[in-house]
């Protein structure tokens, strides 16, 4: 259903366009797109009856976002402080205000008592210090300006006493000293800077004096080895420069110098050992999810890393010789989640990363000999919730394996020939088994899965049952009764 359709629906469900003598009065349209000026009266009547609509909304500074009982008013022109003051008593989830261009002092003063936990206005693309002080009053928890290309000093020192959860500047797309140092006052938690291409040396020291959690610097592509000294005393813990596309030698250390917090680096796609040599002495976490490849001996320089949690998170495969470097790894925590091919070799170096997380939720099929190097995980608890398929061998290796925590969620079907052999391992393991999606089953196998109480299944009248998948004689599947009050159970906490 399209936005109008569905915020056509609320209206008539709220009564503000019940007949002819409320369109008299209030003269709303049906279709929001077509709502591009609102009185007081008007506005006073969403706010008290318009129950809010599940909204998604593209931003610049986190991709697309999607608001809960939001008041979109995507195409409201213009807005009088009367009106500013009859919308602020909205009190659910966000207002947003998509072509606003511009805001006077008095409409900001009476906006910035909105009771909605946001105020998102993207068309907004003028500002001055008189509006901006008036709004930071707003005590929601996200401001969104950003259609702001430009930003003065005045202005931004006037926006710096807001104190909400987060700002987004995203449309600036240049910034000067004097302004850096102005929103560096800011004592929001995050804020967004996610349109500039670039940053000088000047603004770049100026930022690091912000103080809140997060500063996203996410648009820079490129970083010289000055401005990334100017960033390194930041006081903030979160630094994202995911939009950076490469990364040397040089830019590298500065940063890396920095102590604890968070470095986001989610956008190089390549990483040189001499550039990953420069991380050695990062305590924080590091992130470095868009490496998509690593060799050998950019791998041994990244070990040397004693991050908090080394992020590799986008590799879908590596070889045992980088497997062999990661293994001495120095990092508390090393998270190689993307994964999606192993083999037993690589098993094997990677078992012995003391550091290593143990989570594979991409990996789809393994065979035996690599199940046989996983089960000597002894790093925590493994998790290998991708599976689509298991074999004999496999099912064997991981029932031995007492890091597995048993949960295969993406099985649905237990329908080779060698079920039964599987089903014998799985219910021979100790501690839980999870299979919540099964649906194709042989009696036999069910039954043999079954000797394993601590087993999750779907309800049995969900399941399809096939005949014995190794041509053996296909018997009448009876329900223990533990498993039939257990069920029962079930389908009245379901309401079923």
């Amino acid at each position: 259903m399209q936005p109008a359709a569905r915020f056509l629906l609320a209206l008539l469900a709220c009564g503000l366009l019940s007949g002819p003598a409320n369109a008299a009065a209030d003269d709303l349209p049906a279709d929001t797109a077509a709502i591009e000026t609102l009185t007081p009266e008007q506005a006073r009547r969403l706010v008290f009856d318009f129950p809010g609509v599940d909204e998604s909304f593209e931003t610049k500074s986190r991709g697309t976002v999607r608001w809960s009982r939001c008041l979109p008013l995507t195409n409201l022109r213009s807005l009088d402080a009367a009106t500013a003051a009859a919308l602020a008593s909205y009190f659910r989830g966000a207002v947003v205000l998509g072509k606003l261009t511009t805001l006077d002092a008095d409409t900001a003063a009476a906006l910035a008592r909105l009771k909605a936990d946001a105020l998102v206005a993207p068309g907004l693309t003028r500002l001055d210090a008189a509006a901006a002080k008036a709004l930071s009053t707003f005590v929601g928890s996200q401001l969104e300006l950003e259609g702001l290309a430009a930003l003065d000093a005045d202005t931004a020192r006037a926006l710096a006493r807001f104190r909400g959860g987060s700002l987004s500047l995203a449309g600036l797309t240049r910034l000067d000293a004097d302004t850096a140092r102005a929103l560096a006052g800011l004592k929001v938690r995050s804020l967004c800077l996610g349109g500039l291409t670039s940053l000088d040396p000047r603004a770049a020291e100026a930022l690091a004096g912000f103080e809140g959690g997060s500063l996203l610097l996410n648009g820079l592509t490129s970083l010289d080895a000055q401005t990334s000294e100017s960033l390194a005393g930041r006081k903030t813990a979160w630094l994202d420069l995911s939009g950076l596309t490469r990364l040397d030698a040089d830019a590298a250390g500065p940063l890396a110098r920095n102590k604890g917090g968070f470095l986001l680096l989610n956008g190089l796609t390549a990483l040189d050992a001499a550039t990953a040599k420069q991380f050695a002495a990062f305590t924080g976490d590091l992130y470095l999810d868009g490496l998509t490849a690593l060799d050998a001996d950019t791998a041994r320089a990244l070990a040397e890393s004693r991050a908090k949690i080394l992020h590799l998170a986008g590799l879908r495969t590596i070889d045992a010789d980088t497997a062999r470097a990661l293994a001495e790894c120095r990092a508390k925590v090393l998270n190689l989640s993307g994964l999606r091919t192993l083999d037993a070799d690589t098993a094997t170096w990677l078992v012995r990363c003391k550091q290593w997380n143990g989570q594979l939720p991409h990996l789809a099929t393994i065979d035996g000999d690599t199940a046989r190097a996983l089960a000597e995980f002894a790093g925590g608890q493994l998790l290998l919730e991708g599976l689509l398929r298991l074999d004999a061998a496999v099912a064997a290796a991981l029932a031995s394996c007492r890091a597995w925590d048993g949960r295969l969620p993406r099985l649905t079907a237990l329908d080779s020939p060698d079920a039964v052999a599987i089903a014998t391992s799985l219910a021979g393991r100790r501690g839980p088994l999870a299979l919540p999606n099964l649906k194709k089953v042989s009696p036999k196998t069910l039954s043999t899965l079954l000797e394993n109480r601590d087993v999750e299944i779907p309800l049995i009248e969900t399941l399809e049952l096939i005949q014995e998948p190794d041509g053996s004689l296909t018997d009448d599947f009876v329900i223990p009764k533990w498993l039939e009050e257990r069920q029962r159970r079930q389908r009245a906490q379901d309401g079923g």
